[in-house]
């Protein structure tokens, strides 16, 4: 009988060490430093991938590279559109300056509890180096003028640019699943601070002085749309290698 308990405590002993050095193995920042690297999509701004690091004292540092694809805008124009928020004239120039933009996000944060995944950050975000031509009378009706004649005046085009200057949040949570590999799931917000917009004529006009002021109302019409409106929720997924 005591050789049979002797062995279960073993056993008992045994089965608790392997199951603490498991969850010790898949815990973030297990060695002190932890650097992952990522596959990443933050819904409804990019696809792309992600670099973080976790300092011994869990402060995080992350850093993500992506591209905004049209449908992404689309979803949000479609929101926008049956909320009210604003026309599907307006949607689809926001539509025709964002998509395939590059997006540049940077946050901080910290991991509180030294057992969980929780943790917060915070940071900026940037959307730049996408736009589409859109045509005269679409940016006309944003205005509410006309647009300036001449013997050129039909079909023609303006290439519409935007850059977006954000702040970022997120709560998110972060597993360890064996082997190196994680995951990531994070519940944020991307609200614009200033966007930055340009309005190009895609002819030789035989008015410039019209066409110039054309093109800035457009501009300016369409940066308080951008500030005004694009406040996002953020959904976050990412499949991940620490190092």
């Amino acid at each position: 009988m005591k050789a049979r308990n002797t062995i279960s405590t073993l056993l008992l002993s045994t089965g608790l060490l392997t199951g603490a050095q498991a969850r010790a193995e898949d815990a973030p920042g297990r060695h002190g430093w932890d650097l992952t690297v990522e596959a990443n999509t933050d819904f409804p701004l990019s696809v792309g991938g992600r670099l973080g690091v976790e300092s011994p004292w869990r402060l995080r540092l992350s850093t993500s590279l992506g591209y905004l694809p049209a449908g992404y805008v689309g979803r949000v124009n479609d929101v926008a559109v049956g909320l009210d928020a604003y026309s599907r004239n307006e949607a689809d120039l926001i539509e025709n300056a964002l998509k395939n933009s590059l997006v540049w996000r940077t946050h901080v944060g910290w991991r509180p509890f030294a057992g969980a995944g929780l943790y917060v950050e915070g940071g900026y975000g940037l959307v730049a180096l996408g736009g589409e031509v859109n045509a005269e009378d679409v940016l006309a009706s944003l205005i509410g003028i006309e647009p300036p004649e001449g013997e050129e005046a039909l079909n023609r085009e303006y290439r519409v640019r935007s850059v977006l200057h954000m702040l970022d949040v997120e709560v998110g949570w972060r597993w360890g699943l064996g082997a190196g590999w994680t995951a990531r799931t994070a519940l944020g917000a991307a609200f614009t601070l200033d966007s930055n917009s340009r309005v190009e004529p895609q002819f030789q006009p035989s008015q410039p002085l019209l066409v110039s002021i054309f093109s800035r109302l457009a501009e300016g019409e369409l940066d308080r749309t951008f500030e005004k409106y694009v406040h996002l929720p953020v959904l976050s997924f990412s499949i991940g290698y620490a190092f």
